[in-house]
């Protein structure tokens, strides 16, 4: 497989480090507030990347973080820690703040149907504290690895403490800036005035490694006893502590959003040379953006994002949100509106109704073996997306037998994971906005409420199907 490393800037021919086995970090969630699209779009991206690889024949070890602890607002060292900044927001402790979003966010993952790091898919009612055996892991249960850590930082070097923190000393690192190249001579100190600044900070891209109880955190909630005294880690560090200590300190494939290269990704590099005197990651990979028509980033901040459930409450369903972040590449922009969301749950729902034509379940038939190989090359140069859909349009178009032809295109589904042998099922295969839906509208009718009922009729057409009323009850079609 051939993937853009976002380090050498070029696109790389992908050799493990250990033949067969791919070991992968993804940089998980802040859990201060529910995701939006803009979030779910790169869990999209490297559950496509994930299933790409077990489809090609790896074995995949991927480790995704919760961060509960340490990131600050705007990326800041002195902003606003964000977990406890809501906590505080809501009248609640940290640890329920965090355990909720986290609920929240394997949710979204079973409706999107994301596999879990491990792959496999896992159901929301999963016990949030088991969640490690899934390959999630959460940086408040790692404290002691993220000091050890800081520890080898140290003793090699890269580091220098104040009254306040202890920082992670650039000027000891040459090749600091190689991800992303900036002048940091301008870079400007204390640009926010609600930023307090440390005056014993040598330079103003030192960042923090391990931030101490005092000052303006003197009543910050969290905090543990370290060699530094007692405080909190710095959001950086608890990635590269997580990664190593989990995957080793050499790992082949480091994820993230374009936005996470200037200072996570930059900062996390220079951690992990500060721990071990040598590069640990060999393929940064990234996705662009979703960005409004007015070319703005998606944020919480911006008011401008979405979440699952808004989504499907406007009559998208996850499949077609699935299908209008895998369509693509992970290296194109995508604009959010109204009118690209119709256009993919549309398309989804033409590629249902042609397969569904064929009037075969695929049992039985064959897999071509020449679409397979095609569809093989297609996701080893860089996950051609686009190229994917136009093999399945080609195929549909062909003279091949129907029950060889969803044979495999039910394979291919083993990578696009829209659930395509569910799709074609009578209702029982329908998504639970639906189901839900005419359940709703059979009491309705049962009541007598025509008004509700055509209401909901009209809801039940925005996700694709008509409903039909005989005398065994309610019958659903594609539209």
């Amino acid at each position: 497989m051939k993937l853009y490393n976002s380090l050498t800037k070029k696109f790389e021919k992908i050799k493990p480090l250990k033949s067969g086995v791919i070991t992968m970090y993804n940089c998980g969630p802040t859990v201060y507030w529910r995701m939006h699209v803009g979030n779910l779009r790169a869990y999209a991206e490297w559950d496509i990347l994930h299933r790409a690889l077990l489809y090609l024949g790896y074995d995949v070890r991927r480790v995704m973080n919760f961060t509960d602890v340490g990131h600050m607002t705007d990326d800041d060292d002195f902003g606003e820690d964000k977990i406890e900044e809501v906590a505080s927001e809501k009248g609640k402790d940290p640890s329920e703040v965090a355990n909720y979003y986290i609920g929240t966010v394997i949710e979204d993952f079973y409706k999107m149907n994301f596999l879990s790091p491990s792959g496999e898919v896992v159901h929301p009612d999963t016990d949030i504290h088991e969640l490690g055996k899934y390959g999630w892991a959460r940086a408040t249960e790692y404290i002691d690895q993220i000091i050890d850590f800081v520890k080898k930082i140290e003793e090699n070097g890269f580091t220098y403490e104040t009254e306040q923190a202890l920082y992670f000393d650039i000027s000891k690192y040459d090749d600091y800036d190689r991800m992303f190249k900036q002048d940091l001579r301008d870079k400007k100190v204390g640009a926010r005035e609600e930023v307090e600044v440390d005056p014993q900070k040598k330079n103003p891209a030192d960042f923090v490694l391990w931030m101490k109880k005092v000052g303006k955190y003197e009543k910050h909630i969290m905090a543990w006893d370290s060699p530094w005294g007692v405080g909190f880690p710095g959001w950086h560090i608890e990635c590269s502590a997580m990664s190593c200590d989990i995957l080793g300190d050499k790992f082949d494939i480091h994820t993230g959003g374009i936005d996470h290269i200037p200072i996570h990704h930059t900062n996390e590099r220079a951690q992990n040379f500060g721990a071990y005197k040598h590069e640990v990651v060999k393929y940064w990979v990234h996705n662009e953006f979703i960005r409004t028509p007015k070319d703005e980033k998606l944020s919480k901040s911006k008011g401008n994002a979405l979440t699952l459930d808004e989504i499907v409450e406007a009559g998208i369903e996850p499949m077609d949100l699935r299908y209008h972040y895998i369509s693509v590449n992970y290296r194109v922009p995508l604009q959010f509106n109204w009118e690209a969301l119709e256009g993919s749950r549309r398309s989804r729902l033409s590629l249902i109704k042609k397969i569904s034509n064929l009037d075969s379940d695929g049992k039985g038939g064959n897999l071509l073996n020449d679409y397979v190989e095609k569809f093989e090359n297609l996701l080893k140069d860089n996950l051609n997306m686009s190229g994917v859909f136009a093999l399945i349009s080609e195929l549909l178009k062909s003279d091949e037998k129907p029950e060889d032809i969803v044979k495999t295109i039910l394979d291919f589904d083993r990578v696009l994971g829209l659930n395509i042998c569910e799709s074609l099922k009578s209702t029982e295969g329908l998504s639970k906005e639906v189901q839900e839906l005419l359940k709703k509208r059979e009491v309705a009718r049962n009541e007598k409420d025509f008004e509700k009922s055509d209401s909901l009729r009209d809801d039940i057409g925005k996700h694709g199907f008509k409903v039909l009323d005989t005398d065994d009850g309610q019958k659903v079609e594609r539209i």
